[in-house]
């Protein structure tokens, strides 16, 4: 999956960890919901850094993520 794939697909729930967390009681549920939401989503991008870097097609700009 390439960076750009992997931020369409977390845009959605970004947008409403956001709507969440700032318009709503500061220690709510929604707000402990959304910490968690955030947490999940940065979780999704060390394992995407991980794989790319296993991968070990940095040196290659045919396979690389950035021109897919």
């Amino acid at each position: 999956m390439t960076i750009d794939k992997l931020c369409k697909k977390q845009q959605a729930f970004a947008d409403k960890l956001f709507m969440d967390f700032k318009y709503t009681k500061p220690g709510s549920d929604e707000q402990h919901r959304a910490l968690e939401t955030f947490h999940t989503l940065i979780s999704a991008w060390s394992f995407y850094f991980t794989a790319y870097e296993s991968l070990d097609v940095s040196s290659d700009p045919v396979v690389s993520p950035v021109y897919c």
